[in-house]
Order: structure tokens, then C-alpha cells, then sequence
């Protein structure tokens, strides 16, 4: 799990719609953690436990962190459950946690293992499914492969 802010490389395209929640009290999103909307509405890191209502779906990477947690020293921007992170949405150089994926996987979906990676891989061995952040969307000249949200 993420404990401090990101940066993703990000390849341009058409943008898809973009939508906003509040951070869950008792979890933390950093920037660009793969975010996941629980049925209350609240976000909370994608492959959390423990959330206040079921996990339905991935809403995106977001946007700024933002601290709902009580012992989370100090006060100000990003501290506390009343600001909205807005998700984005786009194609991603998110890692994957298993076996890199190659062309033959182009169009294939993607499923998040936590709030910092991605598998191709629904339900592991022995695991409960996880959330689909999106489709494989290809690999760049260097072999970094991308994940279309």
C-alpha cells in the first residue's frame, strides 16, 4: 500500500468523465493511488478491508492526498474528510504485480491488486475478486505497459 505521493508517466488521449468523493474516515489516499468508491460514496485505496460499505467499483487515480485518519498528526490541506478528491481517469504506466503483460493481452482487463498496482488477474489463488480499474491499453518503445482507466 501506498504511505507518500506518486508520479505516473500518463500517454495523452480523449478524456473520459471524472468524478469526485470524500476520503472514508480511517483511510488516507496519496496522489495517484488507484482509487475505489464504496457504496456509501466514500473513497477509500483501492484493495482496502475494513471500509464502510462494500467496494463497487474503481472511480480512478487521485487526484491530491488527503488524510482521514485520527492519528494523523496536524491540520490544513489534506487533513480530514471534508475536501473531495477528484479521480482521474486516462492511460497510466501503472505496475502490474505479476507477470508483465505483452501485446496479446491489448484490450484485456486489468484489476487492482491495492491502491499502486495492477494484475491481469480477477480472483488469485485462494483470494477474493478484485475491482476492474480498466483495459490493457499496450506497451511503450522502453517496455513500460499502460493501463487505459
Amino acid at each position: 500500500m501506498l504511505t507518500a505521493d506518486r508520479t505516473l508517466r500518463q500517454k495523452m488521449g480523449p478524456r473520459s468523465p471524472q468524478f469526485s468523493g470524500k476520503v472514508a474516515t480511517g483511510f488516507a489516499l496519496y496522489r495517484n493511488s488507484i482509487t475505489a468508491v464504496c457504496a456509501d460514496g466514500t473513497l477509500v485505496p483501492a484493495g482496502s478491508t475494513g471500509t464502510p460499505s462494500a467496494l463497487v467499483a474503481i472511480l480512478g487515480l487521485a487526484r491530491h492526498a488527503q488524510i482521514n485518519t485520527a492519528n494523523f498528526p496536524g491540520t490544513g490541506p489534506g487533513v480530514g474528510g471534508d475536501t473531495a478528491v477528484d479521480c482521474l481517469t486516462g492511460c497510466y504506466d501503472l505496475p502490474f504485480s505479476d507477470t508483465a503483460p505483452t501485446w496479446a493481452d491489448k484490450g484485456k482487463p486489468v484489476y487492482a491488486v491495492d491502491d499502486e498496482t495492477v494484475s491481469l488477474t480477477q480472483t488469485p489463488e485462494g483470494g477474493t475478486a478484485r475491482l476492474q480499474v480498466g483495459v490493457f491499453a499496450g506497451i511503450d518503445a522502453d517496455g513500460t505497459p499502460y493501463t487505459e482507466i
